[in-house]
């Protein structure tokens, strides 16, 4: 009996071997002699499942009720793993719960790297060659167009997946659609030559091999640096929406891509000074060499993912956009409304002086000025030591600087002739200021920007205003600053008064060697009544022929003389002729002549003629015959008390016998003198009446 039983076995076991290693085609590969599949079953059953599953019925039972799989192998087909191999914990007809979220056949399947249970390939085995072919559920039930999201894949949909975190081995995989960029808005610049194997960054399908940034994109100092392009117009190329393919859709990083939050890379320094940023920017207020002003306003959908109705700003709209409205830099749905357009022309039509200079120190007096210009040209965007270098599209490469002098926003040394600006002589001069009926309020609101709160310096980037014989280091520009205070700040309104007298430069009296401080005679000729206007008239400050690099002789025809020619200055000569004060006679030279004024009194005072100070009153005895020498009858103490006052009239500087000497013992009643002269002891008696 037992032989009988025996050989049933033999004969029952023998069946299922030769079943399981015939050459049916509806039989699994198997070993007669090991009893054991090949050694790379785990990796290709699937297929004979796919041909035909009841085959594995007959070794591991049920493969659609957990609890008759197994059978006599003992291995069930709802095994959570084999070894290191994740099985199918659902059975051969599902995948794992949770399957269906974008994390899980996305991210951790399809996305990951080729395995045995992971990677597209893998996907294609039940899914089809083309995903949408298998014997599985077609991919494109749910994604619509692609075994993916739809493009451009950035982590634009809901899930907020994105293509930079699939595994470079799927690039086969990704070659069915995408070789040489088909199906995508970038194609490499030169494709890979011809059996080149598909890869992400070799010119095979969408990226070349400069997908990577290139050397100087995170230092500011590069022409590469990242953040023009960054606000560049959206585009493939640029923008911020072009960054969000790799760094995700919040900026945080995504895959191999750093996050726009990060403290520093390599050797630089963030967007927060190499502390971890809040923003995927440069700080708050974004108004400095680095400016959110220049950035193109195709990107304020992007902008609106912090900023919408002026969210983290300290700038909000007066009036939010109606719902539904596109987001602007202009239209209230973000931080500005639709009057922060530039409040000027732009390009060329406002780069000559009589435009944006005009309009610099409000000539117009239009609610304009430097500080106004201050948020879109300059850092720091308000406040004091602003630099006026915020680079503005293509022809201010280097902001206002592109043409000024660095550090200035106005010409240098902002006087007529002197220097140059674009190329051209300045024909400007900051003296200007003073004729506005805004003066106090422009050198308040302007020149205390970069020179001080008191125009000191103090403080400030720009020297100070008052800085005595200190010449300013400008090549081929030989000028000085103020000495005196140009401008006194009225305690009580905080606004400044335009001092408009010549001596905040000149000196009064000018005593120095060089412009504009030469003394030449300026100190023998300073007298109550005359004035800088005497010989300069109508050269005075903020006219045009102020400090235009000329001292300007314009006589007053106050102190025309007499008779003669219109009262005139020779420059090359130095001297000056038909003046009132000099007698009508031509003076001796100005940076040089000298006149004694105890014994040259004939230089001004001339005989016989009919000048107003002639000397030819009396009797001829008395002037011009009786003595030659003026000083034997006037002393000339007591002349100098009178002698030079007055000047500007035609009168006689109080009674002339006031100079008499005592010694003449002079009466002015009698208009007699009474004295002995040295030539023969003759007697000047009372007889001899001054006529």
């Amino acid at each position: 009996m037992k032989r009988l039983v025996s050989a049933i076995l033999l004969l029952v076991a023998g069946a299922v071997f030769w079943g399981c290693s015939s050459s049916n085609d509806n039989s699994p590969l198997f070993d007669p002699v090991t009893g054991k599949h090949s050694d790379n079953w785990i990796e290709s059953h699937w297929l004979e499942f796919r041909k035909n599953n009841n085959q594995c019925v007959q070794c591991h039972g049920s493969f659609t009720v957990s609890a008759q799989s197994g059978g006599i192998s003992g291995v069930s087909c709802f095994s959570a793993n084999i070894g290191a191999q994740i099985c199918h914990t659902d059975g051969p007809a599902g995948h794992p719960v949770g399957w269906g979220a974008a994390s899980q056949h996305g991210r951790s399947g399809a996305m990951a790297a080729p395995a045995v249970s992971a990677g597209f390939a893998y996907c294609s085995r039940c899914h089809g060659s083309l995903y949408n072919n298998g014997a599985a559920r077609s991919c494109l039930s749910c994604h619509t167009r692609a075994p993916h999201p739809d493009a451009p894949w950035h982590g634009t949909t809901a899930s907020g997946t994105n293509h930079v975190f699939t595994d470079p081995g799927n690039a086969p995989e990704c070659a069915k659609c995408h070789l040489n960029g088909t199906n995508s808005a970038l194609q490499p610049t030169t494709p890979a030559p011809a059996g080149t194997p598909p890869g992400c960054f070799n010119s095979t399908l969408c990226h070349g091999t400069d997908v990577s940034h290139p050397a100087g994109w995170s230092d500011p100092n590069s022409p590469n640096f990242h953040g023009p392009t960054a606000k560049a117009a959206s585009s493939p190329s640029g923008g911020f929406g072009y960054c969000q393919r790799c760094h995700g859709t919040n900026y945080q990083g995504v895959g191999a891509a750093v996050s726009c939050f990060s403290a520093s890379v390599g050797a630089f320094t963030c967007h927060n000074g190499g502390q971890p940023a809040v923003t995927p920017h440069s700080p708050a207020p974004w108004h400095g060499t680095h400016t959110h002003t220049n950035t193109d306003t195709t990107n304020a959908i992007f902008c609106a993912a912090c900023h919408t109705n002026g969210a983290n700003s300290t700038r909000q709209p007066a009036t939010p956009a109606a719902p539904g409205t596109p987001a602007g830099c202009f239209n209230n749905t973000l931080c500005h409304a639709n009057d922060v357009s530039p409040p000027h022309p732009v390009g060329g039509l406002y780069l000559p002086a009589s435009q944006h200079g005009a309009d610099a120190i409000n000539k117009n007096n239009n609610g304009k000025g430097l500080n106004t210009c201050q948020p879109c040209h300059a850092t720091p965007s308000t406040g004091a030591n602003p630099r006026f270098n915020v680079p503005r599209g293509a022809t201010l490469t280097a902001g206002c600087e592109t043409c000024h002098t660095a550090l200035t926003a106005h010409p240098t040394p902002w006087l007529v002739g002197r220097g140059t600006t674009q190329g051209a002589t300045n024909q400007l001069r900051h003296s200007a200021l003073a004729s506005l009926a805004t003066a106090g309020t422009a050198v308040t609101n302007y020149c205390t920007l970069c020179h001080g709160a008191n125009l000191d310096g103090a403080g400030g980037v720009a020297p100070s205003c008052v800085s005595g014989t200190t010449r300013l280091n400008i090549a081929g520009v030989g000028a000085v600053c103020h000495f005196n205070a140009v401008a006194v700040k009225d305690v009580s309104t905080g606004l400044f008064n335009i001092q408009t007298g010549c001596v905040s430069c000149h000196g009064n009296p000018p005593v120095g060697t060089s412009y504009p401080n030469r003394d030449f005679q300026h100190g023998e000729h300073q007298f109550l009544n005359v004035s800088c206007a005497t010989c300069h008239s109508g050269a005075g400050y903020a006219t045009a022929l102020h400090a235009n690099g000329t001292a300007n002789v314009v006589l007053s025809a106050t102190f025309q003389a007499k008779s003669g020619g219109v009262a005139s200055y020779n420059a090359t000569t130095g001297a000056c002729s038909n003046v009132s004060c000099h007698g009508g006679q031509v003076t001796p030279p100005w940076p040089t002549g000298v006149i004694n004024v105890s014994t040259d009194c004939l230089l001004c005072h001339a005989y016989g003629t009919t000048q107003y100070n002639s000397p030819s009153s009396g009797p001829l005895t008395h002037h011009g015959l009786f003595t030659t020498t003026c000083t034997e009858c006037h002393d000339t103490t007591k002349l100098a008390v009178n002698h030079f006052t007055n000047l500007q009239t035609t009168a006689m500087e109080g009674p002339a016998s006031g100079t008499i000497s005592d010694a003449l013992n002079y009466d002015p009643a009698t208009r007699t003198c009474l004295f002995t002269c040295h030539i023969g002891n003759q007697v000047h008696d009372r007889s001899m009446v001054w006529q």
